[in-house]
Formats: structure tokens, C-alpha cells, sequence
């Protein structure tokens, strides 16, 4: 990198971790409570200072290159190192203490939490435990790809994530492109409704060549080459040979995520 001069600000690498996480430059807006130009403004920044591309811009949305995949792992110890310090600074101690239980997917919790943020959790709260729960399970906290609709429930989106149709490089090699010629491995959960399952119902006439009621059985099957999914983007950060497939088809849906907590009292 050249012509970072100085070093780089906290608001800019908060903004290119908010990208990252989101997928998309209006999710990260939405996250940070700013404009997407703004967003878009200060990675074009970013760049500018270190003299390199760190999205790819593309009709589908901003894909990271792999500098950008390399500078987060950075990024996110400068975000937990600035908050234990505001933590320290305020007279926090030793931060949260105690246990606490969330309830979560099984893929959300190997692809996102143990490896992404439950080290810097310890970090930031040495003396927080967690009871980390898979499935639908009675817990203090939970994280779901959907809001509920019902019990009296407090509910906050933290993320919101843009999807694509992707597939291993081996299997996509010497094959006609199209949504007909593919196969599809389709998340199928009894009595909901899946954003991939609706969208391919929505966009085509294909049927799935494999279906899950597991998300993680889904990652794994495109990673193994049993074909292509409709997956947040993220899920090309788990295997390098993982890449997204450009269809004829409109953009995939947004995938939301919320935690949710019992109302106190």
C-alpha cells in the first residue's frame, strides 16, 4: 500500500467493516444511520489514501477484493481494542460479567460467531460466559434470519445482507451458465417460507436438485460442488474456490438479521 501518509481513521475502517459485514454499501448505510453516498464517499477515500481498490463494483453489488478480506481481520482489532478502551476509560472495569444464553442457527454460529465475534466478545468481557444454544431454544438473547411476529418480544435488525447465486469453480467450469442448466441446492424449512425457495419460485421453472431443512448443510453442499445456491455473499469469504455465478436473473433478495430479547420485567 502507498500514499497513506497517515494512519488511518477509526470512521474509516468503521465504514469498511460495515460494508463487509452488510455486503452491500446501502446496507452498511442502514447499519450506520448515514446516507449510502456517504458510505460510498468515504471508501472511495479509503482507497484514494492506500492507492488500492478495495470493492470490486459490480451490477450485483461491491464485491471485496482480497485486500479488502485481509485489512478486516485489522480493522476488527482496532474496533475491539477502541471499545475496551472506552470501556476502561469509563470506569467499566472488567465490562460485563456473568452468563448469558443466545440462541442461534448452527451455521450462523460456526460461519459468523465463534470465528468472527465471539473473540473479540472475550476480549472486550473477560468475565461474560455463554451458553451458546442451536436451534429454537428459550433464551436471554437469539439471533434469526427473520423478525418475529409473535410474544411480546424486543427486536433489533443488526445486519442486512445481499444474496447471490453461488457455486464451487470446478463445477461451474464447461458449463453452460443459466438458471435451467444449473443445479440447485435449496434451503426447504416445513412451514416457512426460505428467500432462496421463493425467489426460484418467483424467477424460474428449475427444480432443486438437493434440498436441506439445514442452512449449514446448504453452505457445505455448494462448497463440495453439488451445485449452485442462492447465499449471502459472505459465504464467499469460507472457501477461496467458492465464487458468484452472473444469471440472468434479477438481484436476489436481502437477508435480514435480528436479535431479539424478552421484554424485561
Amino acid at each position: 500500500m502507498h500514499g497513506l501518509n497517515e494512519p488511518a481513521r477509526w470512521d474509516d475502517l468503521k465504514v469498511l467493516l460495515a460494508v463487509l459485514r452488510a455486503g452491500s454499501f446501502s446496507g452498511a448505510a442502514t447499519a450506520l444511520t448515514v446516507e449510502q453516498s456517504t458510505v460510498s464517499r468515504r471508501i472511495a477515500a479509503l482507497e484514494s489514501a492506500i492507492g488500492a481498490i478495495l470493492f470490486d463494483r459490480s451490477a450485483a453489488g461491491p464485491l471485496p477484493t482480497e485486500l479488502a478480506l485481509q485489512l478486516r481481520s485489522h480493522a476488527e482489532r482496532v474496533e475491539a481494542e477502541l471499545y475496551a478502551f472506552v470501556e476502561q476509560a469509563s470506569g467499566l472495569g472488567k465490562g460485563v460479567q456473568g452468563r448469558v444464553r443466545v440462541a442461534t442457527t448452527e451455521s450462523l454460529a460456526v460461519h459468523v460467531l465463534i470465528p468472527r465475534f465471539l473473540p473479540a466478545l472475550k476480549t472486550l468481557h473477560s468475565g461474560l460466559h455463554i451458553d451458546l444454544l442451536l436451534g429454537e431454544r428459550t433464551a436471554d438473547l437469539a439471533l434469526r434470519f427473520y423478525r418475529p411476529s409473535q410474544g411480546d418480544l424486543l427486536t433489533r435488525r443488526v445486519a442486512s445482507m445481499s444474496t447471490a447465486v453461488i457455486g464451487r469453480r470446478s463445477y461451474l467450469e464447461g458449463r453452460t451458465l443459466s438458471a435451467e442448466t444449473l443445479d440447485w441446492i435449496v434451503l426447504d424449512v416445513p412451514d416457512a417460507s426460505t428467500p432462496d425457495g421463493a425467489f426460484l419460485a418467483a424467477h424460474t421453472n428449475v427444480t432443486p436438485h438437493l434440498r436441506t431443512n439445514g442452512h449449514l448443510a446448504q453452505v457445505e453442499a455448494a462448497c463440495a460442488g453439488l451445485g449452485v445456491a442462492l447465499l449471502v455473499r459472505s459465504v464467499l469469504r469460507l472457501d477461496p474456490e467458492l465464487v458468484e455465478v452472473e444469471l440472468a436473473l434479477p438481484r436476489g433478495p436481502t437477508v435480514e438479521l435480528w436479535l431479539v430479547a424478552p421484554q424485561p420485567g
